[in-house]
């Protein structure tokens, strides 16, 4: 019976401290606007901001970033640079992009700007009736506009 008054006693003790530590965000001076004028100030070590810049330098570089494409045409007859240039303006005019390469010895349409695999599979099988030869291909693909 004392054991369990005392163990009463004890929890009663300490709902009553955890009830006395409310904070109020306005006393914390993370959460006042006014502290810091809506200025936001970055401290990092020398060695992150140069990672940082060379990861950007390189991506400038690259022109661009790892994603997938849909190959649709890949020639290397002597008509197969206007048969690629008709093809990408075709696909160009179903409202997806197209880009033809040279990827030695053939002409190439690739077809699309995804980050994801199967946001390629996605174009591919409306595609496939009518470039029954198609298929995904990694690459890389421009920056998103949005």
């Amino acid at each position: 019976m004392k054991k369990i008054a005392i163990l009463l006693i004890i929890m009663v003790f300490c709902s009553l401290q955890m009830m006395g530590q409310n904070i109020n965000p306005s006393r914390i001076k993370y959460f006042n606007d006014s502290t810091y004028n809506g200025k936001v100030k970055v401290v990092q070590d020398a060695s992150l901001k140069l990672f940082m810049e060379t990861c950007v330098g390189l991506n400038k570089k690259r022109e661009g970033f790892p994603g997938y494409r849909v190959k649709v045409f890949a020639q290397n007859k002597q008509d197969s640079r206007s048969r690629a240039n008709a093809i990408r303006s075709a696909c160009s005019n179903d409202d997806h992009e197209a880009y033809v390469t040279f990827v030695e010895p053939n002409f190439e349409v690739h077809v699309g700007d995804f980050m994801t695999r199967f946001e390629a599979l996605v174009l591919m099988k409306e595609l496939l009736a009518k470039y029954p030869e198609a298929y995904i291909i990694k690459t890389n693909i421009k920056y998103p506009i949005h």
